[in-house]
């Protein structure tokens, strides 16, 4: 899009009321420089002589009165527009029966209909123009009348005597036979001069209030991003606190209960057996190392955004859950996770099974880590929670939309929440997960016993089936995660892979043709300024107004088109053909330039600027560019950044005085530009010295005269651009503004993560550093010779200890996290939000417990 918005977007936002007020004031000076100009010729009969009432006669006092009479309604016409035109009407009404027949301030009964049109109430448009049209008549009457007959209150001999009234006798009678034509014509002429404006401006008015809807649906729409500027940080900040609580389950608490099992394992298994403790206690230090990394890297506590100054702000949940990093697991690695497990809990009997043809390949990267954790996360409740001796499989199904995981098991299910433990967050994060991947995720206990988790992962559309869907869009008309302008690229690399070849030329051509698409279908988005919801009630005049903003480069086109017509040269002009062609081309390359003047503001006024400056200077005959200048000069004060005035004040000066030198030379030196430049002098001597001084007052009067020209024309476009009634303007505002609300998001997402990272740190990580200092202290053990069975189960048994306080640790945090997180809104009506708290508050909150018991959750099984 190539106009520009505000560059301070908080800074750039007035009011209505702030708009309705200077609108008002400038109304009410409109009024009284016309009323006073007109007012000026009211009494000249060399202009408009003095007319008759068709009751009374009229003084130049009378004209004057009734002159200024109407500069009332006209002042409020925006500001009151149904009342300041029933106004006009009555005054109308009364100065058509008892005041002049005509006025000159009778012209504003115009600008009165066109307000009342466009600034009224849609309802009471078509009563005013019933009304318009019947003062039209009725003023047409009496006009015809009073030329006709004269004030019918005076005698009709003393009217002949005044005014030789076309229907009047010498003694005063009437005689309709002999004027008949005249008064037929007179009508005629009357009815044409005021109905054909009446209609002209009609269509304007409507025109220009379908332009006026529309703009201030933008305006509304726009106070609307405004307002939500505040909620949407929150909700940003909340949706990270819960990515954050999500991803600290599925990544430090699954490789706690590792340790935990590990730990267990080792006081009993390995306390005779050294090889098997050392193995377990470097099992158990590696955990302790890699949990304590990917924290590191969830937070972004090492080379975090502000590393590197702004350029470094990322979206959250593209760093952490959407790239495809090295560090983040895929679907290759469930077979490391199926043997991870089977070595910690060598009484589990798990077996996996895929059923299907598997394409991995159709699962973007979060979709991959989406299913690595689902299993992730049953493997590990399973251990926790199934008991001894439990037989679990994997199942994994491939369909033709997407890939179905079912992990059952045969262990005590419903009863494994006897022991009072309590629930945490593991299968609210593994639903959340799925959700925002358009999946689903049933899980509860299985009838016979056991436990049950069903997920459903849809495949990764291809680029060609997102381009016929379009994008997916949330309640405020937005991508729901910011995250897929950049997955789109990768997915679009990785869903055009194949593994059939003999396809591979077909769809790539199909991919070739849709980028094709893509580009044509934005570029129209860019140029659609948006449909009101009153649009449905549009009149035809409204919707080609609206038709014409939509289309807007189109219409410059006409427009240069048209111009180049009205000024078209053809040969029968006076001129040889070859010279009429080098005329019409000169002018095509001069209009050419503004058929972009809307849709690339700056380079249209650049290249225009410049083409017009080398005529002048070049072309021996006057162009087509002076004219048009103030088309340029005002579309890119209007529609380009408020930088652009730096080149375009100092453009317009020097464009004015080559118009100058240009007109000065050629209509008063009677030479070319070229030769005045080049120092040719085409006049010597006396004569010529004293007519090139008397040109230098000529050349500065006329570029005075142009830059005035030109700066009046960019001071109309800065009072446009301010108004906020310009659709073009009020869609690039509108984009700015979504555009620092995603950033917006970001930086609250980023904050938030850094606060949380600042209280937290501490907390986590030195209790992952005991464990891997009580890891290194067995190790250390182990390979001394001073070693016995009842040390090392002690080892293993403070490695298990620290490891339990870890975890528990661990669920105090995501208490607290996810307390003002989206899941717990959702399913725990009465959780409090406490966002202002410190970390360290609602911790201790947590530790003392909720008075109204402890948070119960109904999924059976969690962590």
């Amino acid at each position: 899009m190539g106009v520009h918005a505000f560059p301070n977007i908080r800074h750039a936002a007035v009011s209505a009321r702030r708009f309705a007020d200077r609108d008002f004031i400038t109304d009410v000076i409109l009024a009284l420089a016309l009323t006073g100009l007109l007012s000026l010729t009211a009494s000249s009969d060399y202009l408009w002589g003095l007319q008759d009432g068709l009751l009374f006669p009229t003084s130049d006092r009378s004209l004057t009165a009734w002159t200024w009479v109407y500069a009332l309604p006209l002042a409020f016409r925006r500001k009151a527009p149904h009342a300041s035109a029933i106004l006009f009407v009555a005054l109308c009404l009364i100065q058509l029966i008892f005041g002049p027949a005509m006025v000159v301030t009778d012209c504003f009964a115009l600008m009165q209909l066109y307000a009342v049109i466009s600034y009224g109430r849609r309802e009471t448009a078509r009563p005013f123009i019933i009304i318009a049209v019947g003062m039209t008549l009725l003023t047409t009457g009496v006009n015809t009348a009073v030329l006709a007959f004269g004030p019918l209150t005076t005698p009709g001999v003393n009217r002949y005597q005044t005014a030789p009234y076309e229907c009047l006798t010498p003694a005063g009678t009437i005689d309709l036979g002999s004027c008949d034509p005249a008064l037929r014509t007179n009508a005629a002429i009357m009815l044409g001069m005021i109905l054909i404006p009446v209609i002209a401006v009609v269509i304007m008015a409507y025109w220009q209030r379908a332009r006026l809807t529309t703009a201030r649906w933008m305006q509304e729409r726009n106070e609307a991003l405004e307002a939500r500027h505040e909620e949407e940080t929150r909700i940003a900040a909340l949706a990270e606190r819960a990515r954050i609580a999500r991803d600290m389950h599925d990544v430090v608490a699954h490789t706690l209960s590792i340790i935990i099992v590990q730990a267990d394992g080792g006081r009993f298994a390995g306390a005779n057996d050294r090889e098997l403790a050392k193995s377990t206690m470097t099992t158990i230090r590696d955990e302790s190392a890699k949990a304590l990394a990917d924290m590191q890297r969830l937070l972004g506590i090492f080379g975090g955004h502000h590393a590197d100054g702004d350029d470094a702000v990322k979206e959250p949940s593209r760093h952490h859950d959407g790239s495809q990093d090295d560090d983040h697991p895929n679907y290759a690695n469930i077979d490391d996770l199926v043997s991870q497990t089977r070595d910690a809990a060598p009484d589990l009997h798990l077996e996996r099974k895929a059923f299907g043809n598997p394409r991995p390949d159709r699962l973007d990267s979060p979709a991959q880590i989406v299913a690595y954790r689902v299993v992730q996360e049953s493997l590990t409740n399973i251990r926790k929670y199934a008991g001894p001796d439990v037989h679990a499989s994997i199942e994994e199904r491939w369909d033709e939309d997407g890939l179905r995981l079912r992990i059952i098991d045969d262990g005590r299910g419903s009863a494994s929440t006897a022991d009072g433990h309590t629930p945490g967050y593991g299968l609210v994060g593994m639903r959340e997960r799925l959700e925002s991947r358009g999946g689903t995720c049933i899980a509860g206990p299985r009838v016979g016993g056991g436990f049950e988790v069903t997920a459903f992962i849809p495949f990764t559309p291809s680029p060609t089936m997102r381009d016929m869907a379009g994008p997916i869009v949330d309640g405020h008309g937005e991508s729901p995660h910011m995250e897929s302008a950049a997955n789109d690229e990768h997915n679009g690399a990785a869903g055009r892979i194949s593994t059939h070849v003999v396809s591979g030329l077909k769809q790539a051509a199909i991919d070739h043709i849709h980028t094709i698409v893509n580009i044509v279908r934005n570029d129209r988005k860019e140029r659609n300024v948006g449909k009101a919801p009153e649009a449905d009630d549009f009149n035809i005049i409204e919707k080609v107004s609206e038709w014409t903003e939509r289309h807007y480069l189109l219409m410059d086109l006409l427009i240069a088109v048209t111009l180049f017509m009205m000024y078209y040269v053809s040969a029968s002009d006076g001129m040889t053909a070859g010279y009429a062609v080098m005329r019409n081309i000169s002018n095509m390359i001069t209009l050419l330039p503004l058929v972009w003047r809307r849709r690339f503001p700056q380079a249209s006024a650049a290249a225009f600027a410049t083409v017009t400056i080398l005529e002048l200077l070049i072309l021996p005959w006057n162009t087509l560019a002076p004219l048009v200048s103030v088309y340029s000069v005002y579309s890119v004060t209007l529609y380009g950044p408020r930088t652009a005035k730096r080149w375009v004040i100092p453009t317009i000066a020097l464009g004015s005085l080559v118009f100058a030198v240009d007109f000065t030379a050629e209509n008063y030196l009677g030479m070319s530009t070229t030769a005045l430049i080049g120092g040719i002098p085409a006049i010597t001597g006396d004569a010529g010295t004293t007519k090139s001084v008397g040109a230098l007052p000529v050349l500065l009067t006329c570029a005075f005269a142009a830059c005035i020209t030109l700066f009046g024309v960019m001071a109309a476009g800065m009072w446009s651009r301010t108004s906020g009634a310009n659709m073009l303007v009020l869609q690039a505002r509108e984009t700015a503004l979504r555009d620092e609300e995603a950033k917006q998001r970001i930086l609250a997402a980023n904050m938030e993560r850094d606060r949380i990272s600042a209280n937290i740190r501490a907390d986590v990580s030195d209790t992952l550093l005991g464990v891997m200092g009580k890891a290194d202290a067995g190790l250390r053990l182990l390979d001394s010779d001073d070693v016995d069975a009842r040390r090392v189960a002690d080892a293993f048994a403070g490695i298990a200890t620290e490891g339990r306080a870890a975890l528990k640790r661990m669920r105090q945090l995501l208490g607290v996290l996810r307390e003002t997180g989206f899941s717990d809104e959702r399913q725990q009506e009465g959780m409090q939000l406490a966002p202002a708290s410190s970390l360290d508050e609602q911790l201790q909150w947590k530790a003392e417990g909720p008075m109204d018991g402890t948070v119960t959750n109904h999924d059976g099984q969690s962590q």
